[in-house]
């Protein structure tokens, strides 16, 4: 059990201040992760590069990182991935979502409010209650990038 470990459910933070998706939301929850010592994964959709196509430099550049991003193998949804991730290694999971169609595989971990982590934003602030984080969301994509850069030593 490796409760340290935090998958985010990157395209479902992306949209937390609605339409269009933006990556400053789940690149600053990634960026605060790792401030805290926490070991933290975005994963994705395999069709976020098509609705972040806003954001594609960004989103290109932060894919080459193995080491902190999974991006579902096509056909295959990304909740049903990450979940699996989070089971394994008795990680958490952060996400709004309520995983209806994934209830009866992953219970223990959806019905867990230690391990299903909500959030919010609310003025501009994203808010991780449950990691006792409250983080001003960088300007945009490019912006919450530069900030997550230093801590990337894997990403040249």
């Amino acid at each position: 059990m490796n409760p340290n470990t935090v998958y985010i459910d990157a395209l479902n933070l992306a949209y937390w201040c609605g339409a269009p998706p933006s990556l400053r939301l789940p690149l600053c929850a990634l960026a605060e992760l790792l401030r805290a010592g926490i070991a933290a994964t975005l994963v994705f959709d395999a069709n976020a590069r098509y609705r972040l196509q806003h954001e594609a430099d960004v989103y290109a550049a932060l894919a080459v990182d193995e080491q902190h991003v999974v991006v579902a193998p096509s056909g295959r949804p990304a909740d049903r991935v990450m979940l699996r991730l989070a089971t394994a290694c008795g990680g958490r999971v952060l996400s709004r979502d309520k995983f209806a169609d994934h209830r009866r595989r992953y219970r223990k971990l959806i019905d867990d409010p230690a391990r299903l982590l909500p959030g919010w934003v609310h003025q501009d602030t994203l808010h991780l209650p449950a990691l006792q984080i409250a983080a001003s969301l960088p300007a945009d994509a490019q912006a919450a990038w530069q900030s997550l850069l230093p801590l990337l030593p894997t990403v040249s």
